[in-house]
């Protein structure tokens, strides 16, 4: 195992996400891809961006924090002396996912299991079922 995806949507999931990664890092001398993506920025139909400045401001904003967070998560890995890179894609959480897997060949996928109910999950749709059906990796999912 020489690639491990680590994929999380929130700053409060990370740790328990990263602390697993590590544990396994150290036992299989792995590399830890750290990936967070993003919602992907609304356009209009001429392409440009949608909506009034605040909102686009809001999403600058944000997008600082998330590349703050992959930052600050993938330096405290490497200062263990383990190997760590971090990603911040914009787009699909499982179509990103799923091509990152392929292009990094990762070995294993760790990733952040919600307890949804069942109406939820009937509108929303269940991430954790569709990258067990669609991934050709073992998926580690960590209760958060």
């Amino acid at each position: 195992m020489k690639n491990i995806l680590v994929a999380f949507n929130q700053e409060k999931n990370a740790q328990n996400l990263i602390a697993k990664a590590e544990e396994l890092a150290l036992a299989f001398d792995s590399k830890i891809w750290i990936l967070h993506v993003s919602e992907p920025d609304p356009d209009d139909y001429l392409g440009l961006e949608a909506g009034p400045q605040f909102a686009q401001d809001k999403r600058v904003k944000k997008r600082k924090q998330e590349a703050a967070l992959v930052e600050k998560l993938t330096t405290s890995i490497q200062e263990k002396g383990l190997k760590a890179e971090g990603l911040i894609i914009k787009g699909a959480t499982s179509k990103i996912i799923k091509k990152e897997v392929k292009e990094l060949n990762a070995d294993l996928v760790i990733a952040g299991h919600h307890r949804r109910n069942f109406f939820y999950q009937l509108f929303v749709g269940n991430l954790d079922l569709d990258l067990i059906n669609d991934l050709q990796v073992p998926i580690l999912l960590v209760p958060v």
